[in-house]
């Protein structure tokens, strides 16, 4: 028994919520991109109806996690996501997951969770069997991996102008990126529950016709947006992303009914 609370005890340390709503309809769990997170999601509760509660993910080696070693597979990662998930977050709830964040919410589910999500919504994600649009950087040196993250935008300047906080910043950072760059499945299992994904317009790390091929996989329904801008389309275009995301939302609530 005190294995049990203490393992339950320890789930807390995955989740974020930034405005709490206890009385939610619905809890939208959101995964960050590489190196990034769960502060990421911190605007979007104000964007979002007040029967949606954000729930940020926090994954190991950032933020309050910063002393433990972020893991370098999936299988562990997966698992013990979705451990926190069945301990934490209660139904109904939908998965949102951004780049490599997208690339675990598939990994979680499709190794199974305890409960299903409603929908799972991936977001600037090429399907499990699609190459790589770009060389891969996670084994570069130092000074030509900075270079390369400054041209993807997704490390904020400061850190990346900051040697101290890029050598802080630094393993986490290869840790995510190895993960996304060597990610594939030849044979990959379909989705199991209604996907819709989301794509930038000129994304180069994602291509358009890379996150479409999701359609494949999507056993139980398929939808698809377009968004102006590139990889971070949805910090770009917040307010036409929040838009398309409080449609999609609408679909999981148990009685159907619009989240606007």
């Amino acid at each position: 028994m005190n294995v049990i609370k203490e393992v339950s005890a320890g789930t807390a340390r995955w989740f974020h919520r930034p405005a709490p709503r206890p009385s939610a309809r619905v809890r939208l769990v959101c995964v960050p991109h590489a190196g990034a997170g769960a502060a990421t999601f911190d605007r979007w509760a104000a964007g979002l109806p007040d029967e949606v509660e954000v729930v940020a993910v926090r994954l190991p080696g950032r933020e309050t996690r910063m002393r433990e070693r972020p893991l370098s597979a999936w299988a562990p990662l997966a698992e013990e996501f979705a451990e926190a998930l069945e301990d934490r977050v209660p139904s109904p709830y939908v998965l949102f997951g951004h780049s490599m964040g997208a690339m675990l919410v598939y990994e979680t589910l499709v190794r199974g969770v305890g409960r299903s999500p409603e929908r799972v919504i991936l977001s600037g994600c090429r399907a499990p069997d699609v190459p790589r649009a770009l060389p891969a950087i996670h084994d570069l040196p130092s000074d030509r991996f900075v270079a390369e993250l400054g041209r993807l935008a997704g490390t904020p300047p400061e850190v990346l102008g900051a040697p101290r906080l890029m050598a802080a910043f630094e393993p986490v950072l290869r840790a995510d990126i190895r993960l996304a760059e060597t990610w594939s499945r030849r044979r990959p299992s379909p989705v199991p529950v209604p996907l819709t994904v989301f794509w930038g317009t000129d994304d180069e790390v994602a291509p358009p016709q890379a996150v479409t091929a999701w359609r494949a996989l999507a056993a139980r329904g398929f939808t698809g947006h377009a968004v102006r801008g590139g990889h971070f389309f949805f910090r770009e275009h917040a307010p036409e992303f929040l838009g398309l995301l409080r449609g999609e939302l609408s679909r999981a609530l148990p009685d159907g009914r619009d989240a606007a």
